[in-house]
């Protein structure tokens, strides 16, 4: 099985992913609720092979 890397996405820049590398789940969901204090449209995306796919499970803040 392939690792999971996360990332934070934001509609308004859907092509560009700020990497936040392979964290476990709990770690990425922090960061992207740290991150939405100042950008509230951002979204968690996670890939395990080439794609990014948004996480669409992720507890809002």
């Amino acid at each position: 099985m392939a690792p999971t890397d996360y990332g934070i996405a934001s509609p308004s820049r859907p092509d560009d992913i700020e990497p936040l590398g392979r964290l476990n789940r709990q770690a990425a969901e922090a960061r992207i609720a740290d991150s939405r204090i100042a950008w509230p449209d951002v979204y968690l995306v996670q890939r395990t092979n080439r794609a990014w796919t948004p996480v669409t499970d992720t507890k809002e803040s």
